[in-house]
């Protein structure tokens, strides 16, 4: 299949199209290193009274995984800990237990309890609750339906810096919806969680600079940003550059690295588009032997220069 069946028929619109998804944000504090010992010790603690004790018990449960240590996830304890925590007035436990309610994790499902433990952490300035809280008031779950509101718990944890928000708020202004289309706004919002290292805005914002869609255009920077995303494994970003290098469009075209690029896609993200550039590509047997090396080799952090 030539590139330009598959830049027309199925790769155009996918290759400048801006992704609609939020991604789940861990907030939770840092418990990689936990060893036994020292898990017992935060139980000891947690039954003692200590809230942030109490809240990391609770993450632990939640996650159900921890570095050096396995535990089998239990959403029903890890919620009895949040709110432990949270009746003490942490914030990030009142979050976490809000988003239990929400979605019926360890707790019935109860939208009028979540939003009220929400709420609470919210006016503590929790971001991850001000972001919950506009998902809500714009779905209409739990809370009269109110746009305006959800905007201003987006906006809220925008402006705590709070990269996820950042993106959905990004994506509000680019769509227009509730407000007026403004893609300054989208850049200046975007570029904020990029620099942040939030993949999907380094994704999108890169497909604008190649598009010059609200900035100008420069493809240089378009591929540096998709770069920074597709080196952590974001699929978007990585059919993206595999596509540039294929038409070489901002890089000098090159196959191999077009071929390397899309292999990821395809075979970590499952990416259909990604699948059909990689099939459409044929490499020399020592490109093949190379490309297999490449792919077997690559690590989270790599970027595929020649």
């Amino acid at each position: 299949m030539s590139l330009l069946n598959i830049y027309n028929s199925i790769a155009a619109l996918l290759f400048l199209t801006i992704l609609f998804t939020v991604e789940a944000s861990a907030d939770a504090l840092s418990l990689s290193g936990t060893t036994a010992g020292q898990l017992a010790e935060l139980r000891e603690h947690a039954e003692a009274g200590d809230p942030n004790a109490q809240f990391n018990l609770g993450y632990l449960n939640d996650t159900g995984r921890n570095g050096g240590i396995i535990l089998l996830r239990d959403t029903r304890k890890a919620a009895e800990w949040y709110e432990k925590a949270a009746l003490q007035g942490h914030a990030k436990a009142q979050s976490n237990l809000g988003q239990a309610y929400i979605n019926g994790y360890g707790v019935p499902k109860n939208y009028v309890i979540g939003v009220d433990w929400l709420q609470k952490a919210a006016d503590q300035g929790d971001a991850d609750a001000h972001l919950t809280l506009g998902s809500l008031y714009a779905e209409s779950k739990g809370i009269p339906d109110d746009p305006a509101k959800a905007l201003q718990w987006w906006q809220h944890a925008a402006d705590r810096d709070f990269a996820n928000a950042q993106f959905t708020l990004g994506q509000i202004y680019y769509k227009g919806e509730i407000v007026p289309r403004d893609l300054s706004i989208v850049v200046a919002l975007w570029t904020r969680a990029s620099m942040q290292g939030y993949h999907p805005a380094q994704s999108n914002l890169g497909t604008m600079y190649y598009s010059g869609e609200g900035v100008p255009k420069d493809l240089d920077r378009a591929v540096g940003l998709w770069e920074k995303a597709a080196k952590f494994g974001y699929i978007d970003a990585q059919y993206n550059l595999a596509l540039a290098y294929y038409l070489g469009s901002g890089v000098k075209k090159n196959e191999l690295l077009a071929y390397a690029w899309s292999n990821l896609a395809a075979e970590y993200g499952d990416s259909a588009i990604a699948k059909s550039l990689r099939d459409s590509i044929t490499l020399t047997k020592s490109q093949q032997e190379l490309a297999s090396k490449m792919f077997m080799n690559w690590q989270l952090g790599q970027v595929y220069r020649l």
